[in-house]
């Protein structure tokens, strides 16, 4: 058993680059790539600029490197597959450097997950 964390970042400059297909594909690459490197998400929720995600970290694992992994992978992924979004996204970054992350302790992942699971139902509030 590892350690549980709430995981959410943005993509570069915020800019809105989710909608219904390339999310569904960006969670299913996410997911794929995840079960082939032994890592454990748990949950995976895209939100028009950002992506909330409930991953499990074991011993022979760290959260930065966990990280570094799906958001290097997802990149390249995005970038293969939809090549015209270099240019929205102004140069080579998907994604905004860093993370944010809660540690969340075994007894509230029950609250964690419907949390990411239902990020879509929120109404949408953009960072200023």
């Amino acid at each position: 058993m590892g350690l549980h964390y709430h995981v959410w970042f943005s993509t570069k400059g915020r800019k809105i680059a989710f909608d219904d297909q390339i999310g569904v594909e960006m969670k299913q690459m996410l997911r794929d790539f995840a079960c082939n490197k032994g890592i454990h998400l748990i949950e995976v929720e895209l939100v028009a600029d950002h992506a909330h995600l409930l991953v499990e970290v074991d011993e022979r694992q760290n959260l930065p490197g966990v990280m570094h992994q799906l958001k290097g992978a997802s990149a390249r992924f995005i970038f293969l597959k939809y090549p015209d979004l270099k240019i929205d996204m102004e140069g080579d970054s998907f994604w905004q450097k860093g993370y944010g992350r809660r540690w969340v302790p075994r007894g509230q992942i029950y609250v964690v997950r419907p949390y990411i699971r239902t990020q879509r139902d929120r109404p949408y509030r953009r960072a200023s």
